[in-house]
């Protein structure tokens, strides 16, 4: 989130430093739809505009025609840092367009909202898809086959929709709150966990959804960000149909958690453990989710999560995918929701 107090500022710093060491020693493609998106979100003013201005000129310029971030940039064959696959994913391109709207309001400089609203045209063109009558959020410019597109449950924010319908009042952003909940609903029911799964297939012509492969169709690194998102929802906007989500996709995780104590870091399908280890990060993201089902499950998650912190980051000090998600599930356990609130 952008803000301004002492705590996030250090955070954020110790974040830069992730950047830094994993660009330097590590050749890992930084992924925009993680790292691009989430660390705007988490910046201070100078560390926002310096990893804004770095991904307008690395990720944008001079490599797609329009306003959206290339995905996947990172250390190619030559040995030279570069964008490596310029498709944009959607989800990191909502989270700026989200922290351009927050960075406005913080800073009251007009420039962030109207590269926001810039954003917003070009996420709007390309990246949702009408079908079967709704409106859907696409993964990306590339995730289409013929009629069917892959989709991914944890890329739809509904709380940010409803910003972006304040904000942006031209397009009928209205219309992808309730596709997310009707999207997450189906998934749900398409488990023996009620889980959501990592990516779904869209039917374009008739709207249908349906699970794809094994991998696809577990609960895993992509798909707990859902529950995180819909959680957002309910503490900013109260809508019933957040809560009663989070009741009913993590019955099964709840009487996980009173059983053993943990969460594969990988659920299959039929709830079969698919990773023998847990992810910390999966932890961290259910905890505020968990809360309106099992406050006493969600005080443990939140204390094993905090149990790994030290001196600004939570266990491994070099996943930054871990100090990300670790960030945002304590800020929305501890309901640290200010920047937020002031936009919506």
């Amino acid at each position: 989130y952008v803000s301004s107090n002492s705590q996030s500022n250090e955070m954020a710093a110790q974040d830069t430093r992730h950047i830094v060491t994993l660009a330097a020693s590590v050749e890992l493609p930084l992924d925009i739809e993680l790292e691009g998106g989430v660390k705007v979100l988490r910046a201070n003013r100078p560390v926002f505009e310096n990893v804004y201005t770095w991904a307008r000129n690395n990720l944008n310029a001079g490599v797609r025609d329009d306003t959206l971030w290339a995905w996947k940039w990172g250390r190619a064959r030559d040995g030279g840092w570069r964008v490596l696959d310029s498709a944009f994913a959607s989800d990191a391109d909502q989270d700026v367009a989200l922290a351009l709207i927050m960075a406005w309001k913080q800073w009251g400089d007009t420039r962030y909202f109207e590269e926001a609203r810039r954003t917003l045209a070009d996420l709007w063109q390309h990246g949702t898809a009408a079908s079967g009558g709704r409106r859907w959020l696409l993964g990306g410019d590339r995730l289409c086959q013929g009629p069917t597109c892959r989709l991914n449950p944890s890329y739809y924010a509904p709380y940010a929709y409803r910003i972006f319908a304040k904000h942006d009042p031209g397009r009928n952003w209205s219309e992808l709150v309730d596709s997310s909940y009707v999207l997450l609903d189906a998934n749900a029911g398409m488990t023996s966990t009620v889980l959501p799964s990592d990516w779904l297939l869209l039917d374009v012509p008739s709207g249908a959804l349906w699970l794809g492969n094994e991998a696809d169709s577990q609960y895993s690194y992509d798909a707990f960000r859902a529950h995180w998102r819909v959680a957002a929802d309910a503490a900013l906007f109260g809508d019933p149909r957040a809560e009663a989500f989070l009741r009913r996709s993590l019955a099964w995780a709840r009487d996980q958690w009173q059983r053993n104590g943990r969460l594969p870091a990988a659920i299959g399908r039929d709830g079969s453990a698919r990773a023998e280890y847990e992810a910390l990060e999966m932890i961290a993201a259910v905890a505020p989710a968990m809360r309106p089902l099992a406050p006493d499950v969600a005080d443990a998650m939140n204390r094993k999560v905090q149990a790994t912190h030290s001196g600004g980051d939570w266990g491994d000090r070099e996943s930054y995918y871990l100090q990300n998600w670790a960030w945002f599930g304590t800020a929305l356990y501890e309901r640290y929701l200010t920047p937020l609130e002031a936009v919506r």
